[in-house]
């Protein structure tokens, strides 16, 4: 039987075959022990999960969600989303050279702009609190419990920038119980990475404290071809957290939490990948010095390519430099039939970033770019879940979501020559953003028998975004032709309000205790966006009246799936199939020299397959085996603006991924010394970076393989673990994308962001 292009009696037998993310093996599993005469439904407990703003068990989560947890990121030492996004099917990450554009992807959709009057696609949520910004989550993670990827259009509950998906990030509780622990790192690069904490009652029964702090730091990673100059794209961050735990009773408790990060970082820079032709144009250049690329590249030992590790920035070229921070105060009052919670949040968020633009200091074609940009926001949402006439679980809940962003952009084309487009123009644009946002939501689970349930659920969501836009274009030599770059100066202001229902209707069948099957219908909502880049279209303006809106954003999901724990527990199955359409996808487009445009792309449809499968072998005690498959088929399906593009695949996705981890645990004689062995390997599919698919862009399907081992005490107070990745020293990039360069010689010059080469580390830990 085929449906949706997908034929799916081969679709089932994949299902059965494998596995959407399980998240972790049992290993990091969460028991939850029954209580007295508990209800077949109350002991279907393994792997506990918030992904309905509820505890309940992975088995019974009737949505596609991977949960990674706290024994995982101690076990790699993995700790940024970044490199988390491998090992989780349906879950990617597109870099770029700041990270206010980076952007995650859930089943390939996303939005990562440099426009400040864009949101992402996939939010990000830290113990309850969205980050107004994808950014401010991209920070190094730390004494996190669990990490839940939660797939498809999530607006329900979690809000209007969460149309894609949600990444729903848990630190850890205070507790009575007092425990001090730590790591040590040091690694290729310089690596040091030092994380610790502290937690214990101050009053007995009453007040329990946590203290966390970790600091990270690695040279660059692009070796330097200028004398002097340190290498790029190297790390240094450190962050800290304080949570205070209050229980005067016994059914309520609040909890405090006060966090600060800060980085400042020389990154993110791509490498050439490969060189066009000399330009005429520059033999009329009028500023000093401009070389051509090969000459310039030749002059520095640098042989543009595929493994091409070297750039040539100095040192006050470039700087990315952040920090975040905030306080929350989440409330807990448990009535009995139900749990009355509200958090409150206020958190600052800022940025200043710049880079060379064309990756050479010595020949100034495009010399920095660069925002300062900054954020303030405040959230409160008060929600009420519980349980009435025995058979009707609900959430339901009131939120309010406030930010204001201010921005100011800078673009120098320093490249002068006598005749247009001329080429010597400093761009500024400032720019502020506000956004107001007031929800009403619920979702309720009816209990149709013991084994069928019915899950319904809406929101209503009030959206205001209101801007403000200056373009100012100077010249960088006075005394050289001069015009404008993005077009004449322009000033503008811009508001746009917009209400929306969004919803999902999902049914659930136990099979049996460990049999789960459910289909979903789910509409999601993102709010319109107002263009605020450097790169506006003053053309756009001028009809509009003000600064382009592009309409909110609309994805609707038809999901199918399957969750189970077979043998014993020790094989556990889950699987989904995927059909969505986005309306009016907000995303950029990047022309050849690198220039990006915001644009809303009329109808993208994404559907797949995604399976992952955990098995711990009774003839092989010790061992478990993790394998985690993606098949994504995306593709532009109308695009009014560009009719070109319709039919064709989606820039940035592979069509298959797959992960498999091996994690053999032992003891080491009679010892009482224990260790384990772990392997990773990771493959992605070729994939083409570029919207309009040009054949530059095209990136080579690549496998990675990680190697740990590591070794603890009888009593697992202390141990080591040794790392080496990316085994093979593959070379591959993530992105490639045109240059500032492209621009006088065509697309026959374009720059790549690089992988991570092989890498190795030793860690120190313990726990008391």
């Amino acid at each position: 039987m085929t449906f949706w292009g997908i034929n799916y009696t081969r679709a089932f037998c994949l299902l059965v075959a494998g596995t959407i993310v399980a998240g972790a093996p049992p290993a990091q599993a969460q028991p939850v022990d029954p209580a007295p005469q508990a209800t077949q439904k109350e002991e279907r407990q393994t792997i506990v999960v918030t992904a309905r703003k509820t505890e309940e068990s992975l088995l019974e989560t009737p949505v596609a969600v991977s949960v990674v947890g706290a024994q995982f990121f101690e076990r790699t030492g993995i700790n940024t989303i970044q490199d988390l996004v491998r090992f989780v099917p349906g879950f990617d990450l597109t870099p770029l050279n700041t990270s206010r554009a980076t952007g995650s992807k859930v089943r390939g959709i996303s939005t990562f702009s440099f426009s400040d009057g864009f949101e992402s696609s996939v939010a990000t949520v830290i113990d309850g609190v969205v980050m107004g910004r994808e950014a401010q989550g991209l920070f190094d993670l730390f004494d996190v419990q669990s990490v839940e990827i939660i797939k498809g259009p999530q607006g329900t509950l979690f809000g209007k920038n969460a149309s894609a998906g949600v990444v729903n990030i848990t630190t850890k509780r205070p507790e009575f119980e007092f425990g001090v622990g730590g790591d040590l790192t040091y690694g290729r690069y310089d690596e040091v990475k030092l994380r610790g904490s502290v937690t214990g009652p101050v009053v007995e029964d009453k007040v329990a404290i946590r203290l966390t702090g970790t600091m990270h730091r690695h040279d660059g990673i692009l070796n330097n071809a200028l004398p002097g100059e340190d290498d790029l794209n190297d790390k240094d961050t450190w962050a800290a957290r304080a949570k205070i735990l209050f229980t005067p009773s016994e059914n309520f408790e609040a909890i405090l939490s006060a966090d600060i990060l800060r980085e400042e970082n020389r990154c993110c820079l791509p490498t050439f990948r490969n060189a066009g032709p000399p330009s005429i144009a520059l033999l009329f250049a009028l500023n000093s010095p401009v070389l051509q690329l090969g000459d310039a590249l030749d002059s520095l030992g640098i042989v543009p390519g595929v493994g091409n590790r070297q750039t040539a920035v100095a040192d006050d070229r470039i700087l990315q430099e952040s920090e975040a921070g905030g306080v929350a105060l989440e409330m807990n009052y448990d009535m009995g039939w139900a749990t009355l919670t509200s958090i409150t949040s206020w958190r600052t968020w800022k940025i200043d970033e710049f880079n060379e633009a064309d990756s050479l200091s010595l020949s100034n074609v495009n010399d920095r770019n660069g925002t300062e940009s900054s954020s303030e926001q405040f959230s409160q949402e008060l929600r009420l879940a519980g349980r009435f006439l025995d058979r009707v679980d609900f959430v339901a809940g009131l939120y309010y979501f406030h930010q204001d962003l201010d921005a100011d952009g800078t673009v120098n084309i320093e490249l002068s020559l006598p005749f247009p487009p001329f080429f010597n123009v400093s761009t500024n644009a400032a720019r502020t953003v506000k956004n107001d946002s007031y929800a009403l939501f619920g979702e309720f689970t009816i209990d149709v028998t013991e084994d069928l349930s019915l899950i319904l659920g809406g929101r209503l969501t009030r959206e205001e975004l209101k801007a403000t836009y200056d373009r100012v274009s100077t010249p960088i030599n006075p005394l050289a032709p001069f015009g404008p770059f993005f077009g004449p100066n322009v000033s503008g202001a811009q508001s746009v309000n917009d209400t929306n229902f969004s919803g999902r209707a999902i049914l659930r069948y136990f099979w049996d205790d460990h049999l789960m099957t459910y289909f979903s219908f789910s509409r999601g909502y993102k709010g319109p966006g107002i263009d605020v880049a450097e790169s506006v279209d003053v053309n756009a303006i001028a009809v509009l009246g003000g600064l382009p809106i592009l309409p909110p954003e609309i994805p609707t999901l038809f999901e199918l799936g399957f969750k189970g724990r077979f043998f014993d527990d020790s094989l556990s199955i889950n699987a989904t199939l995927f059909h969505q359409q986005v309306k009016n996808l907000q995303a950029i487009a990047s022309d050849d020299i690198g220039t990006v445009t915001n644009l809303s792309i009329d109808r993208v449809r994404s559907r797949g397959i995604e399976m992952d499968l955990v098995y711990n072998p009774a003839f092989i005690e010790g061992l478990t085996l993790t394998v985690g498959v993606t098949y994504l088929d995306i593709e532009i399906r109308r695009f009014a603006e560009r009719q070109d593009l319709e039919g064709i695949r989606f820039r940035d996705n592979p069509k298959w991924t797959y992960s498999i981890i091996g994690d053999y645990g032992f003891q080491i004689t009679n010892s009482g010394y224990s260790g384990f062995f772990r392997a990773e390997w990771y493959w992605q599919d070729d994939k083409n970076t570029n919207l309009d698919r040009q054949e530059f862009a095209e990136v080579s399907s690549y496998g990675l393989l990680n190697l740990r081992v590591g070794v603890a005490s009888p009593d697992e107070n202390y141990g080591a673990t040794f790392s080496v990745e990316n085994v093979f020293d593959k070379e591959y990039a993530h992105f490639i994308l045109g240059t500032s360069y492209a621009a006088l010689d065509g697309n026959a010059t374009n720059g790549q962001f690089i992988g991570m080469p092989r890498k190795w580390s030793i860690t120190l830990w313990a726990n008391f």
